[in-house]
């Protein structure tokens, strides 16, 4: 599902998180920290304007719903 998020399949809410049990919430922050650091380390050309937005984009919707999942999990307790 983070992968999903980041290709923008998936439009991360607190709607996409009402059915996880507080053990999804760590599986998913743990998938989204792998997958943030994988984002980081692909550089790409700096001439690249295409695939730097597109790389932004990625970081931004995992970063995203990362804050949105620790928020619901959060108000939950």
């Amino acid at each position: 599902m983070v992968r999903d998020i980041a290709e923008g399949f998936v439009i991360a809410s607190e709607l996409t998180f009402k059915r996880y049990a507080p053990g999804d919430f760590v599986t998913f922050v743990q998938e989204a920290d792998k997958l943030l650091r994988e984002l980081r380390s692909n550089q790409v050309p700096l001439t690249d304007v295409d695939a730097t937005q597109k790389r932004q984009r990625s970081i931004q919707r995992v970063q995203q719903a990362m804050t949105i999942a620790r928020s619901v999990q959060s108000r939950r307790g």
